[in-house]
């Protein structure tokens, strides 16, 4: 995976897909871009994305603490 032409490191585990990108040296460098995405094998909702420091570095999303709110309880609920 690249962003610009720059790598990117794709990381996926308990049902969530991390992508790092832009950072300093490396893709999840100093000043690191940040995706996370869940649902499905491609991740159709972005839970949290962070642009690069050399792009200002802003929050775009961070709705983490609902995925967690729903996660916490699903886990409640009776199955």
């Amino acid at each position: 995976m690249a962003y610009f032409e720059q790598p990117a490191i794709v990381r996926r585990s308990e049902g969530q897909i991390n992508v790092y990108y832009g950072g300093m040296f490396k893709p999840d460098g100093p000043g690191h871009g940040h995706v996370r995405v869940t649902g499905g094998p491609l991740g159709e909702n972005i839970v949290y994305w962070r642009l690069p420091e050399s792009e200002g570095g802003q929050v775009i999303v961070d709705n983490a603490w609902e995925t967690n709110h729903e996660r916490q309880r699903l886990a409640r609920s009776p199955h």
